[in-house]
């Protein structure tokens, strides 16, 4: 092969080289200009999304229940940093760091220069204030629960992805979570961030603060009194739950156990359960004012009839139902007084399971309140007339053979109180804004008149009498109020029959009982000890927090009866 025919190859290969370059560049130039394009832009942009504060959750004065603490790390991007020295003497007085050993440790080839961890909020204020573009915040946003376990049930908490797991931190969790934005970052070739170069495109939108119908006040008051009671009657639970009558504006709520939302991570599920929604108890005789509500708005009886009681003893359907006591004579007045199981079997018998059975349906029990939607809330038991037995009728009215929750047992007494209106339990007051403009209003909501006036102010009377010297629960009464109110004390069901020795102690009143402001359950399950009634163990501790929230609502006492219990029957 001559010179010539081997310039030749080389010539070709060379133009076959180049127009294969060339049918590249063409292919990256023309082609997929758009693809590499957008390659060449992410190697350098980066989007980063800007999460936003989550909103408050406050009681009904706007004391912060929940909120969110924002941790800030401030990092410096150096090079290209404006005079060094006495930029970095600025920032080191502000984040009350030494400055000669913070300007010691500048490197003007470092883009990521940590500073300090963990900044207040005041001082990222001052630093934004320099205008310093090399400055990088790093922000950590931390949910925290002021009052720790104080309407831990209430409020719930947040799970792992940052959205609310339980209760009102769920319910509301659209309103509280707020909306991301988005900012566009440049990168330099080591894929550090180019601080100078940073630009927010999208601000974020601030989640809505919720406010609760929570008194913080009152909270407390049930919270501690709800500790007394655990250490001294060891219980498997105990409930407290203060409800506005009228409204049906839940003002407090605790169970025990508890937890606290601050350090979840060593709770048990058994104490992160709100019980007052969850579980269900047959509730003795704090049924029967539903039971002789039902029969006095029937006509059936008045508070004057006279019911004989069989002297403590009362065969019916094959079966023996007994009193504590051994009652001839009674009027329904001082059935409901002294509690007799007799009198309201034989008044439930007079009114029939056919008109009985509606009423309890009409007070709520069997259903949902829908306070706390799709988060366990129970509807109780009570079974069709088509699966009642012949006794049925004597011992459903006396709270046997039923379930109900504590929710439902309150929302039902509070019917009583507010003169027959059923109304919907409500935790949520009102939506803000992150201006503090209001975005929705909670009304009232009645769900239906379950009685008569007149029949609610009857048994009212009859309630009253309960918390006499002549009733089962004097121990409830508040010096300066007139307390109307009723006592349960049941036995638990426990392997096809009823216990002998596990009881649930209730008791459900509200004051000032002509006017009624609040209502109150307290219910301890299982109580440890000799005493196990409800008017041993739970009146006594209505009694105690009643009086510390008349005094957070302002309320009044009667001055003819102030220090007086209340009369006799």
């Amino acid at each position: 092969m001559n010179h010539r025919q081997r310039a030749l190859y080389v010539i070709v290969f060379l133009a076959f080289g180049f127009t294969l370059v060339s049918l590249r560049l063409v292919q990256i130039m023309l082609v997929d200009h758009e693809k590499y394009q957008d390659l060449a832009i992410n190697n350098h942009l980066r989007r980063i999304e800007l999460p936003p504060h989550r909103g408050a959750i406050v009681d009904a004065n706007f004391n912060t229940l929940a909120q969110t603490r924002i941790i800030n790390d401030i990092y410096l991007d150096c090079q290209d940093l404006k005079d060094p020295e006495e930029t970095l003497k600025q920032i080191a007085s502000i984040l009350e760091l030494p400055a000669d050993q913070l300007i010691k440790s500048y490197n003007p080839e470092a883009r990521y220069l940590p500073l300090r961890k963990d900044v207040e909020e005041k001082m990222v204020l001052a630093l934004r204030e320099l205008k310093v573009r090399n400055l990088i915040f790093k922000e950590t946003s931390v949910r925290s629960y002021p009052n720790g376990a104080h309407a831990s049930h209430l409020i719930g908490f947040l799970g792992d992805d940052n959205r609310g797991a339980s209760g009102i931190e769920k319910q509301m969790n659209s309103y509280l979570r707020g909306i991301p934005g988005e900012l566009w970052i440049e990168k330099d070739r080591k894929g550090k961030e180019i601080a100078a170069y940073r630009r927010k495109d999208l601000p974020p939108v601030d989640g809505m603060q919720v406010a609760l119908t929570i008194d913080l006040s009152i909270q407390h008051i049930i919270e501690d009194q709800l500790d007394k009671l655990v250490q001294k009657y060891q219980p498997a639970g105990a409930f407290v739950i203060v409800m506005r009558p009228r409204t049906g504006e839940i003002l407090a709520m605790a169970n025990r156990p508890t937890f606290d939302p601050n350090e979840r991570r060593g709770a048990k599920p058994d104490q992160m359960r709100n019980r007052c929604l969850t579980d269900t108890f047959e509730p003795g005789s704090t049924f029967k004012a539903v039971s002789i509500a039902a029969a006095i708005n029937e006509g059936v009886v008045t508070l004057g009839t006279p019911i004989f009681c069989e002297n403590g003893e009362f065969y019916y359907g094959g079966f023996t139902l007994h009193d504590h006591e051994r009652y001839g004579m009674l009027t329904v007045r001082e059935v409901i007084a002294k509690s007799s199981n007799i009198g309201t079997g034989k008044i439930a018998l007079m009114l029939g399971q056919d008109k009985l059975f509606p009423y309890l349906q009409a007070f709520g029990f069997g259903r949902v309140t829908g306070i706390l939607a799709r988060q366990g809330e129970s509807a109780g038991i009570l079974r069709p007339l088509s699966q009642w037995s012949k006794v049925s009728i004597t011992r459903v009215p006396m709270g046997q053979g039923v379930a109900a929750t504590p929710l439902q047992m309150i929302n039902a007494m509070s019917a009583v109180a507010n003169g027959g209106a059923l109304m919907t339990p409500r935790i949520v007051k009102q939506v803000n804004d992150s201006a503090g403009r209001v975005v929705e209003i909670y009304s009232p909501r009645m769900v239906r008149q379950v009685i008569a006036p007149s029949t609610a102010r009857m048994m009212t009377q009859s309630l009253e009498d309960v918390v006499s010297d002549q009733g089962t629960a004097q121990a409830a009464s508040v010096p300066g109020f007139t307390v109307a109110g009723k006592t349960g004390t049941a036995q638990k069901f426990v392997n096809g029959e009823y216990s002998k020795e596990k009881y649930v102690a209730s008791f459900i009143g509200y004051l000032p009982a002509e006017n009624p402001q609040f209502v109150m359950l307290v219910m301890v399950d299982e109580p440890k000890g000799k005493q196990y009634y409800g008017g041993q163990v739970a009146a006594p501790a209505f009694a105690e927090m009643s009086k510390k929230i008349v005094q957070c609502l302002n309320l009044e006492p009667k001055k003819e009866t102030a220090g007086v219990t209340q009369a006799k029957l």
